[in-house]
């Protein structure tokens, strides 16, 4: 039921064989579809391609074992959804260039470095079926391997694009000053609970503006309007945090929110219609909150005890959850989609909409929850000015 039950069972399914020399198959992503689905046979010879450059750098031996583990061994990379999102919109925009072609290698390498951090901060045992890099490597490796990654990225993005040679690095100062700070409060208190939602979609912005406005600034256009990334900032964190009360991803040793001390719309919506829950919650964090600096490793000795008591205070929070944040945070994805289309540029207004949409569509495939049924994802084009100027 949770993250430390996962770990406690030595829980690691569908964990991937080595491919020593050669990449391992892409997975491409099947839970997003939507436009992502549409434009597959487009979109995915170009993330082999990218693949393909990142496999081929010269890599100093004593990085390799690092390395490879996360670019040749990985059949999912991190965070596809944004380069996915990256090619769209230059498709969108002008056309894919040859620019965005010799980017997107260093763009996904980039999405890596950023996945390992917030792997290491948020002591995540599993990504995408496979042992983290911190729990592969430990979280002592993360500073050097990272450093190396972001110098190499920058080295690499003056010389094949000097223009996105700035928004690079500020993704990398903003995404990371954000998680220092995420990990310097954890369980927050009552009065940190705004500050640390609009971090938590504050980095979810600064990623998204980095997939969408990298890919118009190489088709010589201006940047969205910030309120586009940050509406649909919103919708991609909101979305995944109802995915992870829904679909008991900690079974599959990724991270259950209730437990590791982190503020989401779903929690702040239960505990505002049910007051009486504070007290559940901060008893809750009371005993999780001891295993705020446990590594990775450490989080597998948790006792059988301590466990039975995390699934007795917790169970009436879940269940509030989902009869109250889930569904108040749906309403509050409907209206940032709507505000999200309706604030981008009209040429770019229908790309906008297939985008976001894309996020809409997932909370339809919540399995056992029917979030949207078919007739409101339909109407939710009524009223919307989706042609392009």
């Amino acid at each position: 039921m949770t993250k430390f039950v996962g770990i406690l069972r030595g829980s690691a399914p569908g964990v991937h064989e080595e491919h020593p020399g050669a990449l391992a198959p892409l997975r491409y992503p099947q839970h997003f579809q939507g436009i992502f689905a549409c434009k597959r046979e487009s979109l995915l010879p170009l993330i082999e391609e990218a693949r393909r450059v990142l496999h081929a750098l010269p890599i100093p031996e004593a990085l390799r074992p690092c390395y490879h583990a996360v670019v040749r061994d990985n059949p999912q990379p991190s965070f596809l959804l944004l380069p996915l999102m990256f090619l769209t919109v230059a498709e969108a925009s002008g056309g894919i260039q040859a620019t965005h072609r010799s980017f997107l290698p260093f763009m996904m390498l980039s999405l890596e470095a950023c996945a390992i951090v917030d792997d290491t901060v948020d002591r995540t045992p599993m990504r995408s079926e496979r042992p983290s890099f911190p729990m592969r490597f430990g979280e002592a490796s993360t500073a050097p391997f990272v450093s190396t990654l972001v110098s190499l990225i920058a080295q690499e993005t003056v010389r094949l694009e000097p223009r996105l040679f700035a928004s690079t690095m500020r993704l990398f100062s903003e995404l990371f000053s954000l998680q220092l700070w995420e990990r310097h409060h954890l369980y927050p208190t009552e009065d940190l609970f705004p500050r640390w939602l609009d971090n938590r979609y504050r980095e979810n912005t600064v990623g998204v503006a980095f997939g969408l406005d990298t890919a118009l600034l190489l088709n010589e256009h201006e940047p969205s309007p910030p309120i586009v990334p940050e509406a649909f900032g919103r919708i991609f964190q909101d979305v995944d945090d109802i995915v992870n009360i829904l679909e008991n991803r900690s079974a599959q040793g990724e991270n259950d929110d209730l437990l590791m001390g982190t503020v989401t719309r779903p929690l702040l919506l239960t505990l505002e219609k049910h007051p009486a829950l504070r007290a559940d919650l901060s008893a809750l964090w009371e005993v999780c909150r001891p295993m705020a600096n446990a590594p990775v490793a450490e989080l597998q000795r948790e006792s059988p005890h301590s466990l039975a008591t995390l699934e007795k205070l917790s169970r009436p929070l879940r269940q509030a959850l989902i009869e109250v944040g889930v569904p108040g945070t749906v309403e509050q994805v409907l209206s940032d989609y709507r505000t999200c289309v309706a604030s981008s540029p009209p040429e770019f207004r229908p790309i906008i909409h297939e985008l976001t949409s894309t996020w809409v569509d997932r909370l339809r495939r919540c399995r056992g929850f029917e979030l949207i049924n078919e007739d409101q994802f339909q109407s939710m084009r009524e009223g919307m000015p989706l042609e392009a100027a």
